[in-house]
């Protein structure tokens, strides 16, 4: 497709009255203006507000629409030499890593015309740190789940446009968490800070300073239908060329055979989440389209519900381990498009190893560990696996299948599938309802502390059970001496025992990691995919035509 064509007409104005006053949105006009559309099958899960997003959808709309202290070049390993600032033009730590100062971009505005400062970032970080760790939604939220309250003490003002975060710990991946979403800035003109700003309410969103506006987020039949971005007509890297597109139309499908449609017909630019491995095979033999791939940290993991029996067992979840065999999934399911994953921490990230490797697929192990439990070829473990069914997950009736057939060719269990759709399966998730289910991880920020936590993560409500088997230290004490260690051998050990206890345990049981897909036409370019798993809508624009 080719919608580049570009018609100048005065920008519209719209007045909206927000918490603190007149709230003004700048918005290119409809049609005519340069567009791209893309196609996904994923959705907003919850909403647009920092303090309560916690998916990867909306975080990749909130990236768009608002803007941090700092940001990690695009196309890099995402280390700690890879920050670059945004909001923030420098910084400088002291106190052995737990005092950090933010020397802020000046000239920054909203969309009502008012400057950025250093109270805004305050006001962000008291809002959203108080909303979700200690307020009206403690139970939910990146600031809770991420444990913000854990790492950052309090937020100063120094100056105008000097900010200071105390910490309570020297938190080494203090930067990176920094960059991702849950740390961007709110607008306090348009977000209460005792209220979340969400789908249902005038402004929708509380994001602002980013490359794009929100111009419309449609729900049809309380699902999404399709979000239309804008550019930001003041943003504060315009001067770069940022936005390169003025326009991003988003369009949700019901599934990945009507996005795959919808990319063959030309009826959207980019395909994006999740197209199956036949289908992404399928277009790289088509010369009409171009297929990006890039290196990620998505991995997906099995969760099992400890609060009931036999889960709370450990050997017999070591058991249901053992009957996973990821080659039959990375083959049969992904065509080899995925890598088989034997620690929560991804391959190629720091301090990760393979410590669930003693649980590879083994036949007579299962049985062996699961006959102390009366479990045999006569009275089988009865095993009631939940999976995602709307697109949030790639492939997830494929993958239950094939961990059926795994399973019960042991002969000792049954397997019993259940599917919900993406809403049904968060609030079944928040109940604790699901015995043994499926879940996936997008990285918060590129650091083993981002991933290490996921076995006994509260959100999860798995009813993690610990053990004690290395001498009474428990997973959340190496988490937290691998993330406060005062330097990188130090890490190394105690991420080393994490993982260890971590394949002890069973508590989850990692599956496989994947890089990162999409597909466009040939006219799409400066598409970034990197390890952080984030999409750079402000990056991609549209190859103007050769006369």
């Amino acid at each position: 497709m080719n919608k580049n064509q570009t018609i100048a007409i005065a920008l519209i104005v719209i007045i909206v009255v927000g918490a603190a006053g007149v709230y003004l949105l700048m918005f290119p006009p409809g049609p005519g203006v340069p567009t791209i559309v893309m196609g996904t099958t994923d959705s907003v899960e919850s909403s647009l507000d920092m303090a309560q997003s916690y998916d990867y959808f909306g975080w990749e709309m909130i990236q768009a629409l608002s803007s941090g202290l700092v940001d990690i070049e695009p196309g890099s390993e995402a280390g700690a030499d890879d920050i670059i600032p945004a909001l923030a033009l420098s910084w400088a730590v002291s106190d052995g890593g737990k005092i950090w100062d933010f020397t802020l971009r000046q000239n920054v505005t909203f969309p009502d015309g008012r400057e950025f400062n250093a109270t805004d970032v305050k006001y962000t970080f008291d809002r959203n740190c108080n909303l979700t760790g200690v307020g009206l939604y403690e139970e939910d939220g990146p600031q809770l789940n991420m444990d913000y309250g854990g790492v950052i003490k309090n937020v100063t003002i120094l100056s105008e446009f000097v900010v200071r975060f105390n910490l309570h710990i020297a938190f080494a991946p203090f930067l990176q968490l920094m960059s991702c979403q849950a740390s961007y800035m709110v607008d306090r003109a348009v977000a209460p800070m005792d209220e979340l700003v969400g789908y249902d309410t005038e402004a929708q969103t509380p994001a602002a300073l980013g490359p794009y506006l929100l111009q419309e987020w449609v729900r049809i039949g309380g699902s999404d239908d399709h979000i239309t971005l804008v550019k930001n007509p003041n943003y504060w890297d315009a001067a770069s060329g940022y936005p390169k597109t003025d326009r991003i139309i988003v369009k949700m499908y019901a599934s990945n055979t009507a996005l795959a449609s919808a990319m063959t017909a030309g009826e959207i630019d980019i395909a994006y989440r999740q197209l199956t491995a036949e289908q992404i095979n399928a277009f790289k033999a088509d010369a009409n389209v171009h297929v990006w791939e890039g290196i990620g940290a998505q991995i997906q993991y099995l969760c099992f519900q400890q609060d009931v029996y036999p889960y709370n067992e450990t050997e017999v979840r070591q058991a249901i381990a053992s009957g996973i065999n990821r080659t039959h999934i990375a083959e049969a399911v992904f065509l080899g498009q995925v890598d088989e994953l034997y620690s929560i921490i991804p391959q190629g990230m720091a301090f990760a190893n393979t410590a669930f490797d003693k649980w590879n697929y083994n036949i007579s192990r299962v049985v062996e560990l699961l006959a102390p439990f009366g479990y045999n070829n006569v009275t089988k473990l009865k095993l009631n696996l939940t999976y995602e069914s709307s697109g949030h997950y790639p492939q997830s009736a494929q993958q239950a299948l094939v961990y059926q057939q795994d399973w019960e060719n042991t002969g000792v269990i049954d397997v019993t599938l259940s599917a919900l759709d993406w809403p049904s399966y968060r609030l079944a998730r928040n109940a604790g309802t699901m015995d043994v289910f499926l879940y996936g991880w997008y990285p918060d920020f590129i650091d083993p502390d981002n991933y290490g936590f996921l076995p006994f993560a509260s959100w999860l409500n798995m009813g993690y059970n610990e053990t004690y088997p290395q001498g009474g230290i428990d997973q959340a004490a190496l988490w937290n001496q691998g993330r406060s260690a005062p330097n990188a051998t130090a890490r190394g050990w105690a991420y080393e025992d994490l993982q260890n206890l971590q394949a002890d345990e069973c508590s989850v049981i990692p599956l496989w990691q994947s890089s990162t897909v999409a597909v466009t036409s040939l006219a799409v370019k400066g598409v970034v995919l990197d390890i952080t798993v984030n999409w750079r809508h402000w990056l991609v624009y549209l190859e103007e035509p050769t006369t």
